[in-house]
């Protein structure tokens, strides 16, 4: 049985905020603890909340500060390259989001010119942006000499009447 959808929102009722903040503490440090284990890196987690007195630190106070004073030993610019705030997130996300709806688009565009059969085909294709920029030119081009052809045969047939 899957897992009901959260609203992340603050809970109201104190006692259920303090079991949740229990509960997924334990679950980020066990998380926390197997990506140390399984990749093989170091660590740590500062929590601070209103449930205890002073930090809750993880895994011991020793290794949190060997690794605050190699953070601190590093350049800025390296300490703060990959923190983001949510608002950085978001950006990001959407800045992904775009790059995969041109991509999209793109391929739609492969599609509709018949430069890929299917979208199985899409990871095999060898297409460039260009050709279908190309395409869209040519198609462009031709739409307007069928106007102008449309123009000069309706101006042939009003020749005739008259």
């Amino acid at each position: 049985m899957g897992r009901r959808k959260v609203t992340h929102q603050l809970i109201s009722d104190n006692s259920t905020r303090r079991v949740t903040f229990r509960k997924r503490k334990h679950g980020l440090l066990k998380k926390l603890n197997e990506l140390t284990i399984l990749c093989g890196l170091r660590a740590c987690a500062i929590i601070y909340s209103v449930y205890e007195e002073g930090p809750e630190v993880w895994p011991n106070r020793k290794e949190v500060r060997v690794l605050l004073k190699k953070l601190r030993a590093l350049p800025e610019k390296k300490q703060t390259k990959f923190m983001m705030d949510q608002k950085d997130l978001m950006t990001r996300m959407i800045q992904d989001a775009k790059k995969k709806l041109e991509k999209e688009q793109m391929h739609s565009r492969a599609m509709e010119l018949g430069l890929i059969a299917s979208s199985t085909d899409m990871h095999d294709a060898d297409y460039s942006e260009d050709l279908i920029k190309a395409a869209d030119v040519v198609e462009k081009k031709i739409k307007v000499i069928r106007e102008r052809i449309k123009a000069v045969e309706s101006g042939s047939a009003i020749a005739m009447i008259e």
